[in-house]
């Protein structure tokens, strides 16, 4: 996520989760725990796709 301009907000106590924020975008958050599961890489994968997809039709 970092790689497409997403900050990752490192849970603080008593979280177990991940927030990632990129400006104009909505957060994405993802369980801490390893191995991320498929329902989670999928969910990324669309977004960055969706995101991907609407810079090509801003240009």
């Amino acid at each position: 996520m970092e790689s497409y301009g997403y900050e990752m907000n490192a849970p603080r106590s008593g979280s177990s989760h991940y927030t990632f924020r990129k400006q104009g975008c909505m957060p994405v958050t993802i369980p801490k725990h390893e191995p991320i599961k498929k329902v989670y890489v999928e969910m990324v994968r669309q977004i960055v796709e969706s995101e991907a997809k609407n810079d090509e039709d801003a240009e």
